[in-house]
């Protein structure tokens, strides 16, 4: 089969696309409340995909009509005004039975994504993405860590508290390697280089992220919801991953680097009581986390090994793949000190700045058949997006 043909000969396409924040997904959150940078990485994202499936699919899409998005050409792209919810899975449902398959973009935090993909899939949707083991993990960020040890892939040591077994205020926690469970004495002053950090078990990208010098105030501070994580030193950097709707085939897109910034913590909350137990407040962390952006492609020697270590992702990994997968990784030093973050079962920001990098359309490669590697066609690092850049471009008046 040609990449001209749509699979299995069927006529043009019908997809809807959807993104949590622009989709209705925050009509319990007044406008003013909503960060223009995760709007503006959202809203990026929709309009990539809805820009690149309208090209050889109709496209039907819903919008939150307080954001005030530009009407498309109604001939590729049907976009349907949200009525106001408190969820919008069921409105979502509706317009997505109207088409042959879904790509949605949800958010991990609160268990959203899990939920979204599985109410749709319940429903009859057939909706491109990764299966439900793999959705779990990406949702779970304690789950992906003792997943990827147990498969021996390359991860920091993560640490989540356990349930206490008695009544006494001495918290205890578990360690992603078996070996280490329980046994912090050791590893206290393993890793010092990077320090640790704390962020939340279904965190979405670095949100809410906090960076320790030392092991013990990190733990200490961490509460139910949350993991502490060896930092490793070296360069983040994406792989965006596709699997074919039909055959699960998988292609793994260039790699990416992202940029990450620390920036001085905020000032130290009151007093409080965890919600396990008791804890003195820890001293305050170092620095926190923020997602500014990233470049690409990176340079040959790094995009070997970081599509080495996808590929052990991707040969553990159960079920097929459809849709998009994004695998965040730290490359460091050499090849032995690259290690895989996590997983992101949806399309990921790098998304804007690939699409920049070579003339085929990347939402094709889900559907048809014979599409040939993409031909990067720009230099190593020339390519840069940033969260200011998306948030840009949000409509001028959608306050």
């Amino acid at each position: 089969m040609s990449g001209n043909e749509p699979a299995g000969g069927a006529a043009t396409p019908r997809v809807f696309v959807a993104e949590y924040l622009c989709g209705g997904g925050m009509f319990d959150t007044p406008c003013q409340a909503i960060p223009d940078s995760l709007l503006g990485e959202g809203s990026s994202m929709w309009r990539a995909l809805v820009e690149d499936f309208s090209q050889w699919a109709v496209v039907r899409t819903v919008t939150d009509p307080r954001l005030k998005f530009p009407i498309y050409d109604q001939t590729q792209v049907e976009a349907v005004e949200m009525e106001p919810c408190a969820s919008p899975w069921n409105q979502w449902i509706a317009e997505a039975r109207k088409c042959d398959f879904a790509v949605v973009v949800i958010p991990e935090t609160d268990g959203l994504l899990t939920k979204g993909i599985s109410l749709m899939r319940a429903a009859g949707i057939e909706v491109l993405a990764p299966g439900g083991n793999a959705i779990g993990l990406s949702g779970d960020k304690w789950a992906m860590a003792k997943w990827l040890h147990g498969h021996d892939i390359p991860h920091p040591d993560t640490w989540c508290v356990e349930r206490r077994k008695s009544s006494g205020d001495q918290r205890s926690y578990g360690c992603s390697r078996p070996l280490s469970a329980g046994k912090l004495g050791p590893l206290t002053g393993k890793f010092p280089e990077g320090g640790y950090l704390v962020k939340p078990r279904d965190g979405c990208g670095t949100m809410d992220i906090r960076r320790y010098e030392e092991l013990q105030p990190a733990l200490t501070s961490m509460h139910k919801h949350e993991i502490t994580q060896q930092r490793m030193i070296g360069r983040s950097a994406s792989v965006l991953v596709t699997g074919h709707r039909s055959n699960g085939s998988i292609n793994m897109l260039p790699a990416v680097w992202q940029t990450i910034e620390e920036v001085p913590s905020e000032a130290r909350p009151g007093n409080e009581t965890n919600e396990i137990g008791p804890a003195e407040m820890p001293p305050l962390a170092t620095n926190q986390l923020v997602y500014r952006g990233g470049s690409g492609p990176i340079p040959m020697e790094m995009q070997l090994r970081a599509h080495a270590l996808v590929s052990r992702v991707m040969q553990a990994l159960p079920g097929k793949l459809s849709g998009f997968l994004g695998i965040d990784l730290i490359l460091g030093r050499d090849a032995n000190h690259d290690v895989v973050i996590e997983l992101n079962s949806r399309l990921t920001t790098s998304y804007i700045g690939l699409r920049k990098m070579t003339e085929q359309n990347l939402t094709r490669r889900l559907f048809y058949d014979g599409e040939s590697a993409p031909k990067i066609n720009v230099p190593t690092d020339s390519v840069q997006w940033s969260i200011g850049e998306c948030a840009a471009a949000l409509p001028g008046n959608w306050r």
